[in-house]
């Protein structure tokens, strides 16, 4: 499940998990990635970033945890693979697949009652408005969502169409 975007590590929000397509030109820092076991095809997740950006954790496919520099995650470019529904890599009419809904019990029921549910498909109808207004392609119905809720529900790309 790739997208069409290769983009820099950096653009990804936390929660958000991409495969890595390459170290970067500048070949000290490749070597030190790959030395650490970040390779191309490596699957990334962004657990956390530093206050002012410094450092950014990441886990990797086998289980690591690391601590990236900036320099070295702006090196790496990436295909996102998921990514919280609140991200601005979501676009108008591509479907994603519901991963995983974040945040406490009352939230995960509250969006199930909803219509949420992981493996669920939905679909952004406008970008750059608030509430989020979201469409539950299994239910064909439209819900409106706070940016907070939107930055719980982690979604992955399943198709590129686009517009309906």
């Amino acid at each position: 499940m790739t997208t069409a975007q290769h983009m820099p590590v950096s653009a990804l929000q936390v929660q958000s998990e991409c495969t890595i397509l390459s170290l970067g030109p500048d070949e000290k820092t490749a070597q030190r990635l790959a030395q650490m076991g970040i390779l191309p095809g490596t699957h990334l997740r962004i657990i956390r970033v530093a206050p002012f950006g410094g450092t950014i954790e990441v886990t990797c496919d086998q289980g690591q945890s690391f601590a990236l520099r900036q320099e070295e995650v702006a090196a790496m470019t990436c295909d996102p693979v998921a990514m919280p529904l609140a991200s601005e890599l979501v676009t108008v009419g591509q479907t994603y697949r519901i991963r995983v809904l974040l945040g406490g019990k009352n939230f995960r029921q509250r969006m199930e009652r909803e219509g949420f549910r992981k493996g669920g498909f939905i679909q952004i109808r406008e970008t750059g408005v608030k509430p989020i207004p979201v469409h539950l392609v299994d239910m064909d119905r439209q819900i409106e969502l706070g940016e907070g809720e939107a930055k719980k529900i982690i979604v992955e790309v399943i198709s590129h169409e686009s517009g309906d």
